[in-house]
Formats: structure tokens, C-alpha cells, sequence
């Protein structure tokens, strides 16, 4: 269900359609400026770009650098991490089942 834009040459303001097919024919709507004889034409409609997290880490960092991994901070530890977790999990009952 697409979405179609015009805009008045003469005094820019623009206008949208909707139609219920891509192949639906769609005809330019009257300017709607009080006194404005302009007959509007189609224009290409802006579209959004959505990342992913991924992708707008790395543009980030293309355009910050340095500045991002400050505030980002060092990446974690793993073995670290797996070294607490054995410590802490070695009090922790059995699964059951497993005793």
C-alpha cells in the first residue's frame, strides 16, 4: 500500500496519496495554497534507514574513534568472569538429579 508524494513548483508545498496497489493508477492532486495555479508533480519520497546495533557501532566508531571506546570502557574480561563464577558456583547445590 504505497504512498505517493507531490509537490507545487510554484510555491512548494506538497501533498500525499495513498493507493491501494503498487499498479494503481494515481493522479497529481490540486495544489492545496489558496490562489496558487501550480499543477503539483511527483517527487521521490525519503525513506528511513534502520541499523542494527552492529552497524551503528562501526559507524560510530568510523566517525569518533578513540571516543567511543572511552566511553565504552575495555571490553570485559572473559576468563575472569569464568574464573569468579566457578569460585561462587562451587557452594551452589546440585542440579536435580545430579546428586
Amino acid at each position: 500500500m504505497p504512498f505517493y508524494e507531490f509537490e507545487c513548483p510554484a510555491c512548494h508545498s506538497r501533498a500525499e496519496v495513498f493507493a491501494r496497489t503498487v499498479s494503481a493508477e494515481v493522479a497529481a492532486p490540486k495544489c492545496a495554497t489558496a490562489g496558487c495555479r501550480g499543477e503539483m508533480v511527483r517527487v521521490m519520497s525519503k525513506f528511513a534507514r534502520h541499523l542494527t546495533a552492529a552497524d551503528q557501532l562501526a559507524e560510530a566508531e568510523a566517525k569518533w574513534g578513540k571516543q567511543v571506546n572511552d566511553v565504552m570502557g575495555p571490553e570485559p574480561d572473559v576468563g575472569r568472569l569464568a574464573r569468579r563464577y566457578d569460585k561462587l558456583a562451587k557452594d551452589l547445590p546440585p542440579p536435580p538429579g545430579k546428586a
